[in-house]
């Protein structure tokens, strides 16, 4: 919706003063739809609607996805032309543009027909009015974990150790207050290990509480909790938070506490939390448990604090809680469930409440291989229906109903992948902006925005993160329920169709996004009988072992074709010569594992973003690219391997980009080697010098890195983050290369191997900056290079 909005805003500006006849209407249907965004936004945060409200939902759904395409091809046709046409040219643009302004008015007047059904519905059945049904159960389960018998746990003895010894450690001179968070995923144990940590210390204090905070605290509630849990008896309890904090403070002023603060949401709520607990030099202890790691930090803050980071149980561990709760051992598992057992235990991912939930599925239903093998296959399916599983869905929807609306989005788009896929960073990101979610933010480019989106579900643990060798989060995963409640959400809201979903689709329902991620005996003749005129996305995976017919896309934004590890010259063809130049709308097309046949020149496609071509086998000897065409390209990854391109002249058009991997010195010319140190905007560059066609004399050669270095210097002085450099001639090519680079954070440099062999031995990378006039202390933001690696 939100992306609509901004598009008619652009539709009522100077720009589209030819649209004078509409004006009128399309200033009512952006009126209306404010309207309904309000509406929408309310209803998103309701955990459960009634069906006339979740049916009004849906329809508006589908009428602004169906506007926002419509504007988008008007957009297209009334832009287009050039001021250089010639008089023909002209006249044929002008009659072709007073065509689309009729057919406009036509279109304006249906979709304000639509709208105004809609906008009766709504108050016809009071839709937004409508209140929310809560989905908590009855009996809070939580109950269980705080009365558990310790006998029956499992991995627990290690992390409830290591926390008591911290808050109860001998000869720690210090009394102030100390507070331990424990934070991690839903489902982990986090409640369970606090109060076996508090069981075991509790003696030690005069007074003690556990309380809950829960996502939409009641701090009255909380606060009364724990007066009557330290002791405080007094009848005259008001609902007066202040006088409550009063009380507290008061009646802890002199006394040793140990309090537990269970399944903290915010800091805020944090915040009033914490004002009752009197710094008193008595030794005091605080834990509190959360599922955010932010939250977890403003606990510690102030105080002598420290964060304890809760982990999946181990293979060892997981096998002994899943078994023991079915077998008593694993010794009473009968062979023919342990195929079942094992791949259960795996998908559990060592989240214990995940194991419990599922053992106690399987054991419902009696010992019938069938009937768990049904299970097993749709494990979603009774995630979403089954009461056994009711606390664990529970527990993962406090965890998506707590996100705020942009970040419900991004976590969705993440049904788009297969199960068990490594997911990396900068790619997800640059497909959030292709898709429209990442709006503007005054001082932050695009990227940036994406990448602190990215950190929030990561600190909201909802996303699991993929640490490299250097400590860097470069991806991440999804386990294995979180993926399926996305799934599930995903196919409620008709966000992302996978082609296991596509016999599920509901009728009204056009298929939006697709994601092929496996292959099936019926996938190309249901794919076939499909519209996909409307179809936004389209991601095919290797397992799918089908490939689309690109012509039958027309509004198409986001195109993802990944069909094998790596290219081959025998691998699947695809022809992009001329099936993408109709994709006016396109934004990322990234295309891997074929061979690949590519335009000379990529057209008119204004809103490519990003053009990603690595792993691919080219069928021509020595390609060549031209891209100077793509005014909006951020992103350019070219192949390399084996064969390399070589772009035209002109590379300086391409203003917005900021990365660009696989850039041949050897193919490329000097005039395109000199207008790549134009590109101030670039942050990540790929260099590498294959030898090309071998025909290069020598003063040539070093004509181009003497060229390449001046381009280095000025791209070092601009915005220059990532460098990654595989050259053959270290000396020749790395002299004079730099001068006090401001941004550079990373840099790797790779010899190829054949040429230690010829020399004898390693070369040793002579790098050298020179010094600032001035020093420059080093502050905890200040960039550095995080990495330096020689092959």
């Amino acid at each position: 919706m939100n992306s609509l909005l901004s598009k008619l805003s652009i539709l009522l500006s100077d720009q589209y003063k030819q649209l004078k006849g509409v004006r009128k209407d399309i200033e009512f249907l952006s009126r209306e739809f404010v309207d309904m965004n309000a509406a929408l936004e309310k209803l998103v945060d309701m955990e459960k609607m009634n069906v006339q409200t979740r049916v009004w939902r849906d329809k508006v759904r589908e009428m602004v996805y169906d506007i926002e395409d419509c504007i988008d091809v008007f957009m297209h046709h009334l832009g287009q032309g050039h001021d250089k046409d010639g008089l023909f040219r002209k006249t044929a643009r002008k009659i072709r543009k007073l065509r689309v302004r009729y057919q406009i008015a036509n279109k304006i007047q249906e979709l304000k027909a639509r709208v105004v059904e809609q906008s009766q519905s709504r108050d016809r059945y009071k839709i937004d009015e409508a209140p929310a049904t809560s989905t908590v159960p009855l009996v809070d389960p939580r109950v269980q974990a705080m009365f558990e018998d310790a006998k029956r746990l499992v991995g627990i003895d290690g992390p409830r150790d290591e926390i008591t010894q911290w808050l109860m450690e001998e000869g720690d001179t210090s009394e102030q207050l100390k507070v331990v968070s424990i934070v991690g995923f839903g489902g982990l144990g986090k409640t369970t290990l606090a109060n076996q940590v508090y069981n075991k210390i509790k003696s030690e204090f005069q007074c003690t509480a556990f309380v809950s905070v829960s996502r939409s605290p009641d701090m009255p509630k909380i606060l009364k909790d724990m007066l009557s849990e330290v002791g405080y008896h007094s009848m005259d309890m008001a609902d007066d938070i202040n006088k409550l904090i009063t009380a507290l403070t008061e009646h802890l002023a002199d006394k040793r506490y140990l309090v537990v603060i269970d399944d903290t949401w915010s800091s805020p709520a944090w915040n009033i939390i914490r004002c009752a607990f009197m710094q008193n030099n008595k030794s005091s202890r605080v834990i509190t448990t959360t599922r955010i790691q932010e939250v977890a930090t403003a606990c510690c803050s102030g105080c002598q604090g420290y964060v304890y980071e809760i982990r999946p149980l181990n293979s060892f561990d997981s096998r002994s809680l899943f078994f023991k709760r079915l077998f008593d051992t694993e010794d009473g598992c009968p062979k023919q469930y342990r195929d079942i057992c094992e791949d259960m235990i795996k998908k559990c991912r060592g989240v214990p409440l995940a194991i419990t939930s599922i053992a106690s599925l399987l054991e419902s239903q009696g010992m019938h291989v069938e009937k768990w093998e049904k299970i097993q296959d749709s494990l979603g399916y009774e995630l979403e229906t089954s009461s056994k599983m009711e606390w664990m869905r529970h527990v993962l929807s406090l965890s998506y109903n707590d996100l705020p609306h942009h970040l419900k989005t991004c976590l969705l788009y993440l049904g788009a992948y297969p199960e068990d896929y490594q997911i990396w960073k900068h790619d997800l990101v640059r497909l959030w902006i292709a898709e429209g979610f990442v709006p503007e933010k005054h001082g932050l480019d695009l990227e940036e925005v994406a990448g602190g989106y990215f950190n929030e579900l990561i600190n909201r643990c909802m996303i699991q993160p993929v640490t490299s060798e250097i400590g860097e989060v470069w991806s991440c995963q999804v386990h294995d329920l979180m993926l399926d409640l996305i799934l599930l959400k995903c196919t409620e809201e008709n966000f992302i169709t996978t082609n296991g979903c596509l016999h599920n689709m509901k009728g009204t329902s056009q298929v939006r996004r697709i994601s092929h991620q496996f292959h099936t005996r019926n996938m190309a003749p249901a794919v076939e009988r499909m519209n996909l005129s409307q179809l936004r996305s389209y991601m095919l995976y290797p397992a799918a072992k089908y490939v689309p017919v690109i012509s039958k896309f027309e509004l198409l934004r986001v195109l993802r074709l990944e069909f094998d590890s790596y290219g081959r010259k025998d691998s699947e063809c695809l022809d992009l010569s001329n099936s993408t130049s109709h994709l006016f709308l396109l934004r990322y097309l990234e295309v891997s594992g074929f061979c690949l046949k590519l335009p000379k020149k990529f057209g008119k496609l204004q809103h490519l973003m990003t053009l990603h071509l690595a792993r691919n086998w080219l069928d021509s000897s020595n390609p060549t690219l031209d891209v100077t065409s793509l005014s909006s390209l951020r992103h350019l990854t070219l192949p390399y391997n084996p064969i390399c391109l070589e772009l035209r002249n002109g590379v300086s058009k391409l203003s917005n980009l900021q990365t660009l991997f696989g850039f041949d010195i050897s193919m490329n010319s000097v005039e395109t080697i000199r207008e790549l140190g134009e590109l101030t905007n670039l942050r990540n560059l790929q260099l590498m010098a294959s030898g090309g066609t071998g025909e290069e004399d020598s003063e040539t050669k070093t004509l181009k890195y003497d060229t390449m270095a001046a381009s280095l210097r000025r791209l070092g002085n601009s915005n220059l983050r990532m460098l990654s450099v595989e050259f053959s001639d270290p000396e020749q090519f790395w002299n004079n290369c730099f001068t006090c680079p401001h941004h550079l954070q990373w840099i790797d440099l790779t010899v190829k191997d054949q040429i230690g062999d010829q020399r004898g031995g390693e070369w040793e990378p002579q790098i050298r900056f020179e010094k600032p006039k001035r020093k420059v202390p080093i502050t905890p933001n200040a960039p550095r290079t995080k990495s330096i690696s020689t092959a």
